[in-house]
């Protein structure tokens, strides 16, 4: 059974996710209510306080975790106010942790709350688990992180090129 958070945050992903923003968000428009709840449901929730660890550069941990409340600050640096300091800002309707859910390495950045957030942490078995019941919208799911993935290299990208060398 799903927790309230996941109750909560399925109707708010579901109005996020039908959106074409021209930022690094999911887009899946033909997503309805009970798919994130289908989704959802093999979920667990996740509390952080304010300057509390969700990830560190190079830990292993195969799970996608979706920003529900708060904010998480995202860091190339092995840890908190490190040589680059925050990098990104991830904020409710984001999804975290892609590239390690992808290909099952250490994970590329440190990411921490700088507030009180709300997570749902999606493990790699839970996401088989919804793969089977509901194979197309696990692919749709799928090529949506691809799309983050893209959409946050293109930042970085940018970025780099605006660098003070």
């Amino acid at each position: 059974m799903p927790t309230d958070l996941a109750l909560d945050a399925a109707a708010d992903f579901y109005r996020r996710c039908a959106e074409d923003r021209d930022d690094d968000g999911l887009f899946l428009p033909d997503w309805g209510l009970e798919d994130w709840r289908a989704l959802f449901v093999h979920t667990t929730t996740q509390i952080l306080e304010s300057g509390e660890a969700l990830l560190r550069r190079g830990e292993s941990d195969r799970a996608l975790y979706f920003v529900v409340g708060g904010a998480l600050e995202v860091s190339a640096a092995a840890a908190r106010g490190g040589a680059l300091g925050g990098l990104f800002r991830e904020t409710p309707g984001s999804v975290i942790g892609e590239i390690s859910f992808f290909d099952g390495r250490g994970r590329s950045a440190t990411v921490w709350a700088s507030q009180r957030t709300q997570l749902l942490r999606l493990d790699f078995h839970g996401f088989l688990a919804f793969a089977d019941e509901r194979p197309a919208r696990a692919r749709e799911l799928l090529f949506a992180l691809g799309r983050v993935i893209a959409w946050r290299l293109r930042r970085g990208e940018a970025r780099r090129d605006h660098w003070p060398y």
